[in-house]
Protein backbone atom coordinates (compact mmCIF):
# COMPACT_ATOMS: atom_id res chain seq x y z
CA UNK A 1 0.00 0.00 0.00
CA UNK A 2 1.60 3.42 -1.13
CA UNK A 3 1.02 6.93 -0.61
CA UNK A 4 -1.40 8.60 -2.77
CA UNK A 5 -1.80 12.36 -3.50
CA UNK A 6 -4.62 14.32 -0.98
CA UNK A 7 -3.65 12.19 2.01
CA UNK A 8 -3.09 13.69 4.78
CA UNK A 9 0.37 14.20 6.56
CA UNK A 10 2.46 15.84 9.73
CA UNK A 11 5.96 16.47 8.81
CA UNK A 12 8.80 15.03 11.40
CA UNK A 13 11.79 17.16 10.80
CA UNK A 14 13.02 20.03 9.57
CA UNK A 15 12.14 23.38 9.51
CA UNK A 16 8.36 23.19 9.95
CA UNK A 17 8.54 19.98 11.88
CA UNK A 18 5.26 19.07 13.52
CA UNK A 19 3.30 21.25 10.41
CA UNK A 20 -0.03 19.31 8.96
CA UNK A 21 -0.77 19.27 5.10
CA UNK A 22 -1.74 17.85 2.44
CA UNK A 23 0.42 15.34 0.13
CA UNK A 24 0.36 17.23 -3.13
CA UNK A 25 2.42 15.54 -5.87
CA UNK A 26 5.48 13.26 -5.97
CA UNK A 27 8.76 14.34 -7.40
CA UNK A 28 11.32 11.40 -8.04
CA UNK A 29 11.81 10.21 -4.41
CA UNK A 30 10.57 13.08 -2.57
CA UNK A 31 7.11 14.05 -2.34
CA UNK A 32 5.29 17.58 -2.21
CA UNK A 33 3.30 18.08 1.28
CA UNK A 34 1.00 21.63 1.02
CA UNK A 35 1.00 22.94 4.24
CA UNK A 36 -2.44 24.23 5.88
CA UNK A 37 -2.50 27.38 6.69
CA UNK A 38 -0.20 29.21 4.69
CA UNK A 39 -0.26 26.79 1.65
CA UNK A 40 3.12 26.74 1.26
CA UNK A 41 4.47 23.68 -0.71
CA UNK A 42 7.37 21.78 0.60
CA UNK A 43 9.57 18.82 -0.69
CA UNK A 44 10.71 15.87 1.52
CA UNK A 45 11.42 12.30 1.65
CA UNK A 46 8.44 10.03 2.47
CA UNK A 47 10.67 9.23 5.70
CA UNK A 48 10.48 12.52 6.82
CA UNK A 49 6.38 12.43 6.98
CA UNK A 50 3.71 10.74 8.98
CA UNK A 51 1.40 9.75 6.81
CA UNK A 52 -2.36 9.58 8.59
CA UNK A 53 -4.55 8.47 5.58
CA UNK A 54 -2.15 5.67 4.63
CA UNK A 55 -1.87 4.38 8.18
CA UNK A 56 -5.87 4.63 8.35
CA UNK A 57 -6.30 2.71 4.88
CA UNK A 58 -3.85 0.31 6.02
CA UNK A 59 -6.05 0.07 9.54
CA UNK A 60 -9.24 -0.25 7.89
CA UNK A 61 -7.64 -3.12 5.21
CA UNK A 62 -6.21 -5.16 8.24
CA UNK A 63 -9.10 -5.04 10.39
CA UNK A 64 -12.25 -3.00 8.79
CA UNK A 65 -14.85 -4.63 12.16
CA UNK A 66 -12.39 -3.92 14.85
CA UNK A 67 -13.68 -1.46 17.26
CA UNK A 68 -12.30 1.60 17.92
CA UNK A 69 -9.41 1.83 21.11
CA UNK A 70 -6.71 -0.32 21.79
CA UNK A 71 -6.88 -3.97 21.13
CA UNK A 72 -7.72 -6.30 23.57
CA UNK A 73 -5.19 -7.52 25.98
CA UNK A 74 -3.08 -4.37 25.58
CA UNK A 75 -4.56 -2.49 27.90
CA UNK A 76 -2.11 -1.23 30.98
CA UNK A 77 -5.16 -0.93 33.34
CA UNK A 78 -8.93 -1.51 33.62
CA UNK A 79 -10.38 1.62 32.15
CA UNK A 80 -13.24 2.55 30.49
CA UNK A 81 -14.15 5.19 27.74
CA UNK A 82 -16.87 7.62 28.57
CA UNK A 83 -18.15 10.79 26.19
CA UNK A 84 -19.47 13.89 28.76
CA UNK A 85 -21.28 16.75 27.60
CA UNK A 86 -19.49 19.55 28.64
CA UNK A 87 -20.27 23.24 28.86
CA UNK A 88 -18.26 25.14 26.22
CA UNK A 89 -16.78 27.68 28.33
CA UNK A 90 -15.92 25.35 31.03
CA UNK A 91 -13.80 22.58 28.64
CA UNK A 92 -11.70 25.85 27.15
CA UNK A 93 -11.11 26.83 30.61
CA UNK A 94 -10.02 23.37 31.35
CA UNK A 95 -8.08 22.98 28.05
CA UNK A 96 -6.21 26.29 29.07
CA UNK A 97 -4.90 24.97 32.27
CA UNK A 98 -3.74 21.98 30.62
CA UNK A 99 -1.81 24.00 28.01
CA UNK A 100 -0.20 25.81 30.65
CA UNK A 101 0.91 22.28 32.57
CA UNK A 102 -1.50 23.38 35.55
CA UNK A 103 -3.02 20.06 34.48
CA UNK A 104 -0.61 17.30 33.78
CA UNK A 105 -2.79 13.98 34.01
CA UNK A 106 -6.01 14.75 32.45
CA UNK A 107 -6.83 11.05 33.12
CA UNK A 108 -5.57 10.86 36.82
CA UNK A 109 -7.09 14.66 38.06
CA UNK A 110 -10.59 13.20 36.70
CA UNK A 111 -10.62 9.99 38.35
CA UNK A 112 -9.46 11.76 41.38
CA UNK A 113 -12.43 14.41 41.30
CA UNK A 114 -14.91 11.57 40.71
CA UNK A 115 -13.37 9.68 43.60
CA UNK A 116 -13.82 13.21 46.10
CA UNK A 117 -17.18 13.57 44.93
CA UNK A 118 -18.29 9.85 44.88
CA UNK A 119 -16.74 9.78 48.54
CA UNK A 120 -18.79 12.99 49.64
CA UNK A 121 -22.05 11.62 48.16
CA UNK A 122 -21.55 8.50 50.29
CA UNK A 123 -21.27 10.28 53.29
CA UNK A 124 -24.06 12.48 52.65
CA UNK A 125 -26.22 8.98 51.77
CA UNK A 126 -25.09 7.67 55.15
CA UNK A 127 -26.22 10.87 57.12
CA UNK A 128 -29.73 10.56 55.66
Amino acid sequence: MKAETGDKVRLKTGAHAGARGLLDAFDGDKVVVRLEGSGREVRVTPEQITNFSLAARKAWETEPDRAVGRRKGTKLSDRVSVTLRLDRDLWEAFLGLEEDGVIEDRTGLINEWFREKLAGLVRRGRQS
